[in-house]
């Protein structure tokens, strides 16, 4: 009787990433490993698994750029929504506040009115008279004048205003007929 003597599977060879592939022998036109008798496809599996600690840092330490290249854009992007945001407010506070002083009846030449919104915006109108020119058969003339408005909020920056400014034609009321 023959005695069959097995050989021990060669050691495993360390590779440059941490992994061990087990040595692969040329078996006619196929590449085996010989420990384990399996293909290529241990030889790949081996040699692809897992990822060193600098990979790791580098992905991360990019993620990491990432988010706060992303972030301040963001933050910066939030800011200039509130500054648009605040000047519309005022913009549209200071059309109806014009419209206001424009039909008002008492509003006269030379006159100065100010004041400060319920929220913070402060204001101030001037009225200029521009021309007069006297009305048949009345004793007033008639009287262009300029309504000039500020208004003024504050920011992070500092203050900030805007001007408005409108015409208006003062027709005095024809006299009460006997």
């Amino acid at each position: 009787m023959q005695r069959v003597i097995q050989r021990r599977p060669e050691p495993l060879e360390p590779r440059s990433r941490g992994a061990w592939l087990c040595r692969a022998v040329q078996v006619g036109s196929s590449r085996h490993c010989a420990p384990c008798r399996r293909t290529k496809q241990c030889l790949r599996e081996q040699s692809e698994a897992g990822m060193s600690l600098l990979e790791v840092l580098m992905a991360i330490s990019l993620l990491g750029i990432s988010f706060v290249t992303i972030f301040s854009g963001l933050s910066a992007a939030l800011r200039a929504t509130d500054r648009l945001d605040r000047f519309d407010q005022s913009n549209e506070f200071a059309t109806l506040k014009l419209n206001e002083l424009f039909l008002d009846p008492s509003l006269g030449p030379d006159q100065l009115r100010s004041g400060v919104s319920p929220s913070g915006i402060q204001w101030q109108a001037r009225t200029q008279l521009v021309d007069e020119r006297p009305l048949p058969g009345s004793e007033k003339p008639a009287q262009l004048v300029r309504i000039l408005l500020q208004v003024s909020w504050r920011t992070r920056s500092g203050q900030q205003s805007l001007d408005l400014e409108t015409l208006k034609l003062f027709i005095p009321e024809p006299p009460a007929g006997p």
